[in-house]
C-alpha cells in the first residue's frame, strides 16, 4: 500500500509540473507585434467540405468580407450528398473554387488541395467556423513574424455548454502554452499555416490509412523533421467554433479526437497524451481511497488547483471568469468523462454519414 502511495504522488507531481509550465508558456506567450505585409504575397485557404450546404453561406460571406484580398479559397468537395455544390454556385467570386475529391476523407482532401493551391502561404479551416475578417491578415503577419514551418492559430469555443468550454479552454491552454515552451504538443485543424512545400515534406508521416488526425499528425510529422512549430494569441486572427448539439455528439466528437491516439509515435506527444490519461486513473483511485485514507486528497486537490491555473488564464483572457464557478465540480467528473472516452474509442464512430 505505501508503494501504491508513492506512485500516485510521483505522478501528481510530474502531471503538476507539466500544467504548470503549460500555464507559464501560456501566459509568457504574447500577440505577435506588428509586422508589415503586402498583397504580393498570395494566400490559399483549403476547407475540405462534405455535406456543409447549411454553413457555407457563412464561410463564404466571411471570406468575402476578409481585409486581406489577395488569396484564393480552395473548397475539396468530399463526396457531399446535400446542396452544397448549388450553395456554392451561388456565390460569384473568381477567388473561390470548387473542387471534386479523387479519394476519400478530409485528409486525402487537403493533401489533393495542396498539391493545386497557388499561394505562398496555406492556411486549413473547417467550414463550420466562425472566422473574423482579420484572420488571413492577422495569420499572415504572425507567419512573417515567427517564420515557423507550421504555424498553430488560435482557436476557441463561442458557443456550448459550460463543461464544453471549459473543457476546450483545457486543450486551448495546452496548446498555445506548450507551443510557447518549444513542446508542442495539441494543434486544431481549424487554424493551421504552413507552406506547400513543408506539406510535401511530412506527407510521408501524415498516416493517410487512419480517417482523422489531419492536424496532429502534421504537427507529429514538423516534430520528427525538427520543423519550427509556433502558435501565438490574437484574438484578431482566433477561429471561434461551436458547441455540439447534443451530449452523444459531445462524446463521439471527443471519442473521435482520441481514436488516434495509439498512432502517435512522437515521445513528447505520447508522454503527455499518457500522463494525461494516467492522472484520470489516478483521481479515480483516490476518490475510492478518500473512504478509508483522507491522504487520497492531495492528488484530487493538487489536480484541480494546476488545472484551474491554466483553465483561468484562459477564462480570463476571453473575459469569462464567471464561468469558472463550475470548474471544482468538472474536475470531479474529468476523470469519467475522460474514461468513458476512452471506452467510446474502442467502437466504430459514425462522423459526417461515414462510419470510422
Amino acid at each position: 500500500m505505501i508503494s501504491l502511495y508513492y506512485i500516485i504522488a510521483l505522478i501528481t507531481c510530474l502531471y503538476a509540473c507539466m500544467i504548470a509550465v503549460y500555464a507559464i508558456g501560456w501566459r509568457k506567450q504574447q500577440p505577435c507585434t506588428e509586422v508589415e505585409v503586402s498583397d504580393k504575397y498570395k494566400v490559399s485557404v483549403i476547407v475540405a467540405i462534405r455535406n456543409e450546404a447549411k454553413h457555407l453561406p457563412t464561410l463564404l460571406t466571411q471570406l468575402q468580407q476578409q481585409t486581406y484580398t489577395h488569396f484564393e479559397a480552395i473548397l475539396l468537395n468530399d463526396h457531399s450528398t446535400d446542396e452544397s455544390k448549388a450553395v456554392f454556385d451561388s456565390f460569384c467570386d473568381a477567388r473561390f473554387l470548387w473542387v471534386e475529391a479523387n479519394d476519400y476523407g478530409k485528409k486525402a482532401a487537403i493533401r489533393q488541395a495542396v498539391t493545386i493551391a497557388s499561394g505562398s502561404l496555406l492556411l486549413t479551416t473547417d467550414a463550420d467556423v466562425t472566422l473574423p475578417p482579420t484572420w488571413i491578415e492577422s495569420m499572415l503577419k504572425a507567419f512573417e513574424q515567427c517564420r515557423a514551418d507550421l504555424l498553430i492559430g488560435p482557436v476557441t469555443m463561442h458557443s456550448g455548454t459550460v463543461f464544453e468550454k471549459l473543457d476546450y479552454w483545457s486543450l486551448e491552454g495546452t496548446t498555445i502554452g506548450s507551443a510557447a515552451v518549444g513542446w508542442p504538443v495539441l494543434c486544431s485543424g481549424a487554424n493551421l499555416a504552413f507552406t506547400a512545400q513543408w506539406y510535401q515534406k511530412c506527407v510521408s508521416y501524415l498516416h493517410f490509412d487512419v480517417p482523422s488526425g489531419d492536424d496532429m499528425f502534421l504537427l507529429e510529422a514538423t516534430r520528427k523533421l525538427k520543423g519550427r512549430v509556433c502558435a501565438f494569441k490574437d484574438k484578431q486572427a482566433t477561429v471561434l467554433i461551436k458547441g455540439c448539439s447534443s451530449l452523444s455528439s459531445f462524446f463521439r466528437q471527443r471519442a473521435r479526437w482520441a481514436g488516434k491516439a495509439p498512432h502517435y509515435t512522437d515521445t513528447g506527444i505520447c508522454f503527455s497524451a499518457a500522463l494525461v490519461a494516467i492522472m484520470q486513473i489516478v483521481s479515480i483511485v483516490a476518490m475510492v481511497m478518500l473512504w478509508w485514507q483522507p491522504y487520497s486528497l492531495f492528488p484530487i486537490v493538487a489536480k484541480c488547483l494546476v488545472d484551474s491555473l491554466l483553465v483561468g488564464q484562459v477564462a480570463r483572457y476571453h473575459h469569462q471568469m464567471p464561468l469558472m464557478w463550475a470548474f471544482p465540480l468538472m474536475s470531479l467528473l474529468y476523470p469519467v468523462y475522460v474514461l468513458i472516452v476512452l471506452v467510446l474509442t474502442l467502437f466504430p464512430i459514425q462522423w459526417k454519414e461515414r462510419t470510422l
